[in-house]
This record gives structure tokens, sequence and C-alpha cells, in this order.
């Protein structure tokens, strides 16, 4: 049987980053520079393979700045089509539905792990992401800590649901809250899914999504 092109192979390994929570939603993988020495292959293979993955929307290059993680599974590319159909507004609505439903299951659910990793998520430690900057037209979409809100939710469903509507808004024309919001926000959550607090962490994130994405003045 033909050896498979490597290419190839390393395609099916930048997948399986993406899917095991590595490389997370938003994040800013390697450069083709440290991935062709970590690896030990040639930039080109490095670049055919990620070339793969943005085909499939699993990876969005932006030049200048990077690639960075759009979704973990390429079914979610038709759900993304069809939600930029939609009303912005309709899209945020839904983006609330997801979060409220899996704030209240991590409450319910969380480890210890999934606590050590939102404390860390909500204070910035989280060396590993490097999230894209806002630029117009495509501000900063909620980066590690609301990933790790649905990681600790224990639902699969949910967190492909939610990564197909945060891509859809982070391309849209909407505007972030303070930085200053945001945070106390998720340090309200936090403490509510620290506390087992279902009812608490279902509340706290529809008054964060409530004001987190605007429509511009």
């Amino acid at each position: 049987m033909p050896r498979r092109p490597r290419s190839e192979e390393i395609s099916e390994w930048i997948k399986s980053q993406i899917q095991d929570g590595t490389w997370p939603l938003n994040s800013r993988i390697p450069t083709e520079v440290e991935l062709s020495e970590s690896l030990g292959v040639g930039r080109s293979t490095i670049r055919e393979a990620t070339k793969v993955m943005v085909n499939n929307g699993m990876l969005e290059s932006a030049p200048g700045r990077g690639t960075f993680v759009r979704s973990r599974n390429a079914i979610n590319v038709v759900l993304r089509d069809y939600l930029e159909q939609q009303p912005v507004m309709d899209v945020v609505g839904l983006r609330r539905a997801l979060e409220v439903e899996a704030s209240g299951l991590a409450a319910a659910n969380r480890s210890e792990e999934d606590l050590a990793r939102l404390r860390k998520s909500a204070s910035g430690d989280r060396p590993d992401l490097r999230p894209a900057p806002a630029s117009p037209g495509n501000p900063q979409s909620p980066g590690s800590f609301h990933a790790d809100v649905f990681r600790a939710a224990g639902n699969p469903l949910l967190t492909e649901m939610f990564e197909s509507v945060i891509a859809v808004l982070w391309r849209g024309k909407l505007v972030p809250g303070p930085k200053s919001e945001r945070d106390a926000d998720h340090a309200r959550l936090l403490e509510a899914i620290t506390e087992g607090d279902v009812q608490g962490a279902r509340e706290a994130a529809a008054f964060h999504v409530d004001r987190d994405f605007r429509l511009p003045d």
C-alpha cells in the first residue's frame, strides 16, 4: 500500500491538536517555522497541511497575524454558512441560549481540573493562548474562558454549536464591551460555577452575554 503523503499525516495531527483541546478555539497555532522544527518536516509540507485545514474551516489564516483555530470540526462549516445568512441579533440570541445552558451544566458538573483551568482563563494566565486582536468588523471573540465553561459543561454538542456561533459573531459587525465589564462578568460567573450554583451561573451568563457584544452606535 502506498505511503500517505506527509502533508496528510500532518493535517491529521493538526486536527487532533484542535479536537483534543491542545489548541483551543480562537487560539493562534504555532508558526510555520515552529511546526517545521518540532515535527521535523519542511515548511512546504506544513504550509500544504495547514492549507487543507483552512479550506475545511477549522483554521483561519490572518496575514501578518498568524493562523487561528476557528472550529473543532469541519462539519461546523455548514452550520456556520447557514448562520451567516441569519440576522446577527438572532445569532446573538442563540449564543445567549447556549451560554446559559452550558454555564448551568458547568456549575453542576465541573471538576477541580475544570475550575483550575477556568481560574487561569479568567485571570488571563494562559500563555498557550494567543487570540487574534480585534480589528474593524472583527471584534475580539470570546476566548478561552468561554471555551473552558463549555468544556466544564461536559456536553460536546453544545460546544460544537457554540463554536459555529462564535465564528459567525467574530466576523460580524459588532463591537465588544469594555474589558472591565467582561472581567467582572467572568469573575461573577466563575464564582457561581465554583460554588455549584446552577441558577446563579445561568443568571450570570445571561447578564454577561446581553452586554458582551453590541451593535455599533
